[in-house]
């Protein structure tokens, strides 16, 4: 009898293990279930007009994010802020104040930020304007010459 409950204990623990085992499987297949679900929804999206894109160029970008989804590859976890001043390492170093101003604001007393437009019109547009004073140039009139007689 005691020879029955050790096979009995371990073919429980075999079933416990083989249940274990399948579960990424069920994971994986649940997130294909969800990934298949918002591709539908961000294209059907797209086909109604309720984007801020073009149709051509949603339905670009919905197979393009379904793309990355299926590698596991598609992140909308970072930080705005960071992208941005991450572009704004990527400009010349003459240029990089005035391009962070237009994210954080002005930094300096000298600068002014304007924002217009929005997301759904296809864009917000910062304008930063950096004021500064330098020599003042003096101009000179020219005299005008008499042209010698030929």
């Amino acid at each position: 009898m005691k020879l029955n409950i050790a096979s009995l204990g371990g073919l429980l623990l075999v079933g416990v293990a083989a249940g274990y085992a399948s579960a990424p499987a069920y994971g994986a297949d649940a997130a294909a279930t969800a990934a298949k679900s918002t591709y539908s929804k961000e294209r059907a999206d797209c086909e109604a007009g309720k984007t801020a894109e073009d149709r051509a160029t949603c339905l670009k970008e919905a197979g393009a994010a379904q793309q990355e989804r299926k590698r596991n590859t598609l992140d909308n976890n970072g930080s705005m802020r960071q992208n941005a001043t991450d572009r704004c390492n990527a400009v010349a170093p003459k240029d990089k104040a005035d391009c962070l101003a237009r994210i954080e604001g002005p930094s300096q007393p000298n600068q002014s930020t304007k924002t217009s437009g929005s997301v759904a019109g296809g864009g917000v547009i910062r304008e930063t304007t950096t004021t500064t004073t330098g020599a003042p140039v003096v101009i000179v009139p020219a005299t005008p010459t008499a042209s010698a007689p030929r």
